[in-house]
């Protein structure tokens, strides 16, 4: 019985969805200026992590022995609850 708790509370803190990477590149050329964004949604919302460690172009053209890793984590929200809060907000917004 107590190992059929300690493995429901072990996969209850799992996330439903797990992406890792580490990329190597000899070298990377950026062509244009801007802003790259990871972004990670799951409907209903849960808890979501992304965490990316690259390194900064600051001007550079071309980078080399680049090292990128991602590490992306997502929670599926309980559709339960989410129809709750959902609910919650009807009752609650003005009528017009």
């Amino acid at each position: 019985m107590i190992f059929l708790m300690l493995a429901a509370q072990a996969t209850a803190t799992l996330p439903d969805i797990e992406l890792k990477a580490d990329v190597r590149a000899r070298s990377v050329t950026v062509e244009k200026q801007g802003e790259a964004r990871l972004s990670l949604t799951t409907q209903p919302e849960g808890a979501n992590i992304i965490d990316v460690q690259a390194p900064k172009a600051n001007g550079r053209k071309t980078l080399r022995n680049v090292r990128i890793n991602v590490r992306a984590e997502a929670r599926i929200g309980d559709p339960q609850q989410a129809r709750q809060g959902k609910a919650e907000q009807e009752e609650t917004a003005p009528q017009q």
